[in-house]
């Protein structure tokens, strides 16, 4: 029987209380649902979970959800469950800050014995994943790297052209907000994207998002303006 209390979210009603019960059966302490962020942060400060389970489908925030949880005062573990073995969604989950990854191939008895590992303090990743899974964070890594530098030969206006891109303003919209005439913002975008050695904006903005730049891009726009 898992020792650890735990916190399920999941968007989905009803795969959310079949989860629920299956694992109650097996011994887990399912001390509440959510199915959304909001609520899932509450529940978890509310009960002083464990950990936390959450599933793929709500993968896209799950940046947001771990960062909401880190900064609870009693941070819970958290644990990813996916339905078959995803090695994209175990690198962003890892990435995102998760303690633990889980696939449904394993079943319900698989699933309480990565949460009772989880609550013990332990970190859960399929071992036939894992060095895949490290191969990757190498390569992410250097990809990084390799993307900063870059970023340190754009100038400040194409610094903060690049910002804006990824913020989601378009060529017109960085113009009126730059207060630059759109013709000049496209020769900063073009600029942008050939010293980054990208082909479109799309890619543009992608490998800021996957290397994790966009924090660190946003702290050079605002020294430069300061």
């Amino acid at each position: 029987m898992s020792r650890a209390t735990v916190v399920l979210v999941d968007p989905r009603s009803l795969i959310r209380t079949a989860v629920a019960e299956a694992l109650i059966e097996h011994g887990v302490e399912v001390a509440a649902t959510a199915d959304e962020l909001r609520s899932m942060v509450l529940q978890a400060e509310r009960v002083e979970a464990d950990v936390v389970l959450i599933s793929t489908s709500v993968v896209d925030a799950l940046p947001a959800l771990c960062s909401s949880l880190h900064r609870l005062a009693r941070p819970p573990r958290i644990l990813l469950v996916d339905g078959l073995p995803n090695e994209e969604a175990l690198l962003q989950a890892i990435e995102a800050g998760v303690d633990g990854y889980v696939s449904g191939v394993h079943g319900v008895a698989g699933l309480a014995r990565a949460i009772d590992a989880i609550g013990r303090g332990e970190s859960v990743v399929p071992s036939a994943m894992l060095g895949s899974l490290l191969r990757r964070l190498i390569h992410r890594q250097r990809e990084a790297a390799q993307a900063a530098e870059r970023l340190v030969d754009l100038t400040r206006r194409e610094r903060e052209v690049l910002s804006l891109l990824v913020d989601g303003l378009d060529q017109d919209a960085i113009a009126r907000e730059l207060v630059i005439s759109p013709q000049t913002a496209r020769t900063h975008l073009q600029r942008v994207l050939r010293k980054l050695d990208v082909h479109s904006r799309a890619e543009a903005v992608a490998l800021v998002a996957r290397t994790g730049l966009a924090d660190r891009l946003e702290s050079i726009v605002e020294r430069s303006a300061s």
